[in-house]
């Protein structure tokens, strides 16, 4: 049976961990959890410990730290999902899948056409957290805060200098996603607005040698095609390593 597993973002071998707010109603209201039981920690960076719960106050548990691990953050095979942004709960599903399948980092992006919303960035930072318990990976994805189209190409060809990157197209001559060798690079992959990217954007991208790929023969939306890129690119992923 797998051991529960919640946030913390104080895990230290030398002292107690503290558990508040969400994190403790889940323990105590949902879970029903009580002093001795074993539950797993992760802090969202790469540490994961093994503890037991020893006090259970009005707001907070504190737990025993048993046994602890870290691991170091990937540094190669990053996986960036630059997309649209989406309406709503089109785009916390986006956020949601993403993270489930193991991306990186997702980049809320403002092309020209994309239809203007707002984003609840507490929300989506929850949504991420909520997502890597369930999925069980160690890292939480960064989150960035929306951005147009040209600031994020500066700001990820500086993060990412020797990313490959790629985006969506459904001309005749685009070859498919299968084709594409990730090798031990990072990828950025675009996911434009539903209304499509414009000659102008299309053109930066080819400025910054970004390849064009076909997902399917039909029209996607927003976050459809952000999640069959981060499944294709995962997948890809597990047979370099």
């Amino acid at each position: 049976m797998r051991t529960t597993r919640f946030f913390c973002d104080n895990i230290n071998p030398d002292t107690a961990a503290v558990i508040s707010d969400a994190q403790f109603r889940h323990l105590t209201k949902v879970l029903r959890l009580s002093i001795g039981d074993s539950v797993e920690l992760f802090d969202g960076n790469g540490t994961i410990a093994q503890a037991v719960i020893g006090k259970i106050e009005k707001n907070i548990a504190s737990l025993t730290i048993k046994d602890i691990k870290s691991y170091p953050k990937p540094q190669k095979n990053r996986i960036i999902i630059a997309s649209s942004i989406a309406k709503g709960e089109r785009f916390e599903m986006l956020v949601a899948k993403c993270t489930e399948l193991g991306v990186d980092r997702i980049v809320p992006v403002i092309f020209e056409r994309t239809v203007k919303q707002s984003i609840q960035q507490q929300r989506l930072d929850t949504i991420a957290l909520e997502s890597a318990k369930q999925c069980q990976r160690l890292f939480l994805p960064v989150i960035d805060k929306p951005a147009d189209f040209k600031n994020v190409i500066e700001k990820l060809k500086i993060d990412y200098p020797d990313a490959k990157i790629i985006f969506g197209s459904l001309t005749s001559d685009t070859k498919s996603i299968t084709i594409f060798s990730p090798a031990e690079n990072d990828v950025i992959a675009f996911v434009g607005p539903e209304g499509g990217l414009t000659e102008a954007e299309e053109n930066m991208l080819k400025k910054i040698n970004a390849q064009s790929v076909r997902l399917t023969d039909t029209i996607l939306r927003v976050e459809t095609a952000a999640i069959a890129f981060a499944a294709v690119l995962t997948a890809k992923r597990i047979l370099i390593k």
